[in-house]
């Protein structure tokens, strides 16, 4: 049996509505048609060279990723450009493509929520609520810490958890964490709240120098687990939820890594 691109867009809506995402976000169906017929979909952070490899390998009808490559406009289509190569290659192949982006990091058991509960944070709270209108989603999320520790036995017990061995992190290696603060990608814009809301510790990634230079003088423990690291839980959650609704779609959830960096 196959569904309809249509019916697997709603269910992922259903998941993560639209009117959530963040003003601007270019979510949504960016290739393809509602009408074409879906039996097998593909589900990745976002198509790096590698994961387009292992997409065009399952040979699916309807690719499913957080970050789009439509996200800033395109001035061309080459076939000697990476993402050129990949969206030119979806469109020969007539796979649709679609994109749940902020909408997915402020929901409900999005982005935000999943990490949280990968670290262990307990009692969570929105970090930064969308709107008056919308206190019930929004950006990072705050609890307690199931175990206090050590900042440094903390970054440890992160890198653990997110499966990544470039963490970093700013702060005395001794000092007490109790009260944890996150937010997935880069969300160096939100440690004053973090800290305003009585957060030891704040994890998020793509951390600057002078972030993290800022944070010390906060006061405030800060954990990079990077930007990959941080997403990519969130897509085999989502997986599981479209399974479940879809039973005969099959689903693929990506094994390469889309982290850019190595560590020496």
């Amino acid at each position: 049996m196959s569904y309809t691109c249509g019916e697997v867009c709603q269910r992922i809506d259903e998941y993560s509505p639209p009117h959530l995402a963040l003003e601007g976000d270019p979510i949504g169906l960016h290739l393809g048609s509602y009408d074409q017929k879906v039996s097998r979909l593909f589900m990745a952070l976002e198509l790096t060279p590698q994961a387009a490899r292992e997409a065009f390998a399952f040979q699916p009808d309807m690719v499913f990723v957080h970050h789009t490559p439509f996200f800033k406009p395109f001035k061309q289509l080459r076939e000697d450009y990476g993402h050129d190569r990949i969206v030119l290659e979806l469109i020969r192949r007539g796979i649709a493509l679609y994109t749940a982006h902020t909408n997915l990091d402020c929901v409900k058991n999005g982005v935000n929520d999943v990490l949280a509960e990968l670290l262990g944070i307990e009692n969570t709270k929105i970090l930064q609520p969308l709107n008056q209108n919308i206190s019930y989603a929004g950006l990072g999320r705050i609890g307690a810490l199931k175990q206090p520790m050590t900042l440094a036995e903390f970054a440890a017990f992160a890198a653990q958890k997110l499966g990544t061995s470039q963490v970093r992190y700013c702060g005395e290696r001794e000092k007490q964490v109790s009260t944890v603060a996150c937010c997935g990608g880069a969300g160096a814009f939100l440690m004053t709240e973090a800290k305003a809301k009585g957060a030891d510790v704040y994890v998020t990634s793509d951390i600057s120098h002078h972030e993290g230079v800022h944070a010390i003088e906060l006061g405030l423990g800060l954990v990079d687990g990077g930007h990959f690291a941080t997403e990519n839980p969130v897509i085999s959650v989502v997986a599981a939820y479209l399974k479940e609704q879809m039973p005969d779609l099959t689903v693929a959830v990506s094994s390469v890594s889309g982290n850019p960096f190595q560590t020496l």
